[in-house]
């Protein structure tokens, strides 16, 4: 079959359409979701919390889990499957009338998708897929969840004024499986070696000389080293880089979830405090966009700093939002930072330590990731419910992307030669 375009372009279009719909479990959708489940149940904020949380850290939990199996047999299976599992956990989701009842539907729902919808395995797909353009490819991917969730949230506003909250979950669950179960099973493909053709569609280039400086420029596709997960677990960089992303994670899960109800105790009207979160998910995709084609630039642990510390700014700016305005202005700056942290940490790995483990070695940060943003829902949860106030929780959350920025500031490129001395060392 010949095709006018690389095939990997069909990758990350599916890739896409998973993240867009798995994002309907997300932090941000269920935020719009938050109050009116509330309200219609007779439920305390801090018992949906505890289910993102436990969502999110089941999520991080199967991430070991397949990573390894990304890497293997690639999104083929594992994407399919997955749409059509959480498809139907959210469907069953819908017919909730018991805590119980939520519990077994929604985490379910919300830890797969995590991994096999917007996490380890659509990142595993298009990194295996491209070289020279992987930044802009993962940052298409990860736009598409932001973006998903600026959608998602307006539709589930508008069905849940209409028809009640459990309309929204049923539409989602039958767009899972027409747009990601069926066209992921006919047009999905492990690597681009498996039609004959290398990452990005172009033949191997001349490799670099082993003199050149190493932080000039990213080595050709055919020069990269690949790390094997055991050997990456060894460097330092790469528990640095799951130590910033648990901070910064702590801190987006939280604010992301609370978002719109803080802006209506802050006495905005819900269909604007919902226009807000919705214009954070919209400027979270372009934001995702942009950094992801800025690190085929620059360097993207310079970008990943530059995020954390303007994320910490917005943060700021939330403990003085008093009115529309300023919720606006919020949403913007904390949308084109915070995603950031996400689409430069997997470009970092990437470049770090190759495209053959991939899904491995990503899968020992995203426990702590995917944790990380359903315990600061939590912890946020708590902290209202305890306080009747989220300013104290802000304050910590300033302080986590703080530390995040520090932490991946330091997080250096590894190299095999430092590992096998500090091997011979010891």
């Amino acid at each position: 079959m010949t095709l006018p375009f690389f095939y990997g372009w069909i990758i990350v279009g599916i890739a896409m359409l998973a993240g867009f719909l798995g994002s309907g479990v997300s932090n941000v959708t269920m935020a719009v979701a938050l109050k009116p489940i509330t309200e219609d149940l007779g439920w305390s904020r801090t018992l949906i919390s505890s289910a993102i949380t436990i969502g999110s850290v089941a999520g991080g939990l199967l991430a070991p889990l397949f990573g390894p199996l990304a890497d293997r047999l690639g999104p083929r299976i594992l994407l399919p499957v997955g749409a059509a599992l959480v498809g139907t956990f959210v469907m069953c989701l819908s017919l909730t009338y018991e805590p119980w009842q939520f519990y077994a539907t929604f985490v379910p729902a919300r830890g797969l998708a995590e991994t096999l919808l917007t996490g380890v395995v659509p990142m595993t797909a298009v990194t295996n897929w491209f070289y020279s353009k992987r930044p802009r490819a993962i940052g298409l991917v990860a736009l598409s969840v932001p973006l998903g969730s600026f959608v998602l949230s307006l539709l589930y506003q508008f069905m849940i004024a209409t028809y009640g909250w459990r309309s929204a979950f049923m539409m989602l669950g039958v767009a899972l499986w027409l747009f990601v179960v069926l066209p992921g099973l006919f047009f999905l493909r492990r690597q681009p070696e498996d039609l004959g053709v290398l990452p990005d569609g172009a033949l191997p280039v001349a490799v670099k000389s082993a003199q050149a400086d190493p932080h000039s420029e990213p080595p050709t596709a055919a020069a990269e080293q690949s790390w094997t997960l055991k050997d990456a677990m060894r460097t330092r960089t790469l528990w640095l880089l799951v130590a910033a992303a648990s901070f910064y994670s702590l801190s987006t899960g939280g604010i992301a979830f609370h978002m719109v109800a803080y802006f209506t105790d802050m006495t905005i009207q819900p269909a604007l405090a919902a226009g807000a979160l919705s214009v954070m998910a919209l400027t979270g995709a372009f934001g995702s966009g942009l950094w992801g084609a800025l690190a085929e630039k620059f360097h993207p642990r310079t970008l990943g700093v530059a995020t954390m510390l303007l994320a910490a700014a917005a943060v700021v700016l939330l403990t003085q939002v008093r009115g529309v305005p300023a919720a606006f202005f919020f949403s913007i700056i904390f949308g084109l930072s915070a995603r950031g942290g996400f689409v430069l940490m997997h470009v970092l790995l990437a470049r770090y330590f190759g495209r053959r483990s991939f899904g491995a070695i990503t899968s020992v940060l995203e426990p702590f990731h995917k944790g990380g943003l359903g315990v600061g829902a939590l912890m946020a949860g708590l902290a209202f419910d305890m306080s009747g106030s989220y300013q104290i929780v802000f304050l910590l959350f300033i302080a986590n992307y703080l530390i995040a920025a520090t932490l991946t500031c330091v997080a250096r490129e590894p190299s095999y030669a430092s590992l096998n001395r500090i091997a011979a060392s010891s």
